[in-house]
């Protein structure tokens, strides 16, 4: 089995990395997942999102990036046939390596509440599933009519 690699994801990796989400269940992709966006979120965030290779295949990945306040990471996967070797952890590390090296003392992370396999990863990391705070969401469009 070849070594696990992990790097800063770049473009190159985004073909890949979109094959990965959209085959991974409770990834939820949009219209901030295609390929100029994803560009710019790269450039804003440098050095914080995360891929890991095994050989030629892309077996994770995490996106991360902040608002000066607080990081976020979203799209947190690892392949099936890859779990439980550690590669979420080590994503989940370099991320907020990432993240503290700009300032940042916490973060938190994206995932559908009914995501049980994601729910129970993070809490076996140590994380906090909070049930004081939620999210609501609109998109520019529906606001600004």
């Amino acid at each position: 089995m070849p070594e696990t690699r992990i790097h800063p994801m770049t473009m190159n990796d985004y073909p890949a990395a979109l094959a990965l989400w959209t085959t991974t269940p409770g990834i939820g992709l949009s219209a901030a997942d295609e390929a100029e966006t994803m560009r710019a979120y790269l450039l804003r965030n440098p050095g914080m999102s995360q891929c890991a290779w095994a050989g030629e295949t892309l077996i994770g990945t995490v996106l991360a990036g902040h608002d000066g306040r607080r990081g976020y990471l979203h799209h947190l996967c690892v392949r099936d046939d890859f779990r439980g070797r550690g590669t979420g952890r080590m994503l989940i590390i370099r991320a907020l390596e990432g993240l503290r090296a700009h300032g940042l003392e916490k973060a938190h992370a994206f995932l559908f509440s009914d995501n049980e396999t994601g729910r129970e990863f993070w809490k076996r990391i140590g994380w906090t599933w909070r049930t004081d705070i939620g999210v609501v969401s609109v998109t520019m469009e529906e606001a600004l009519k």
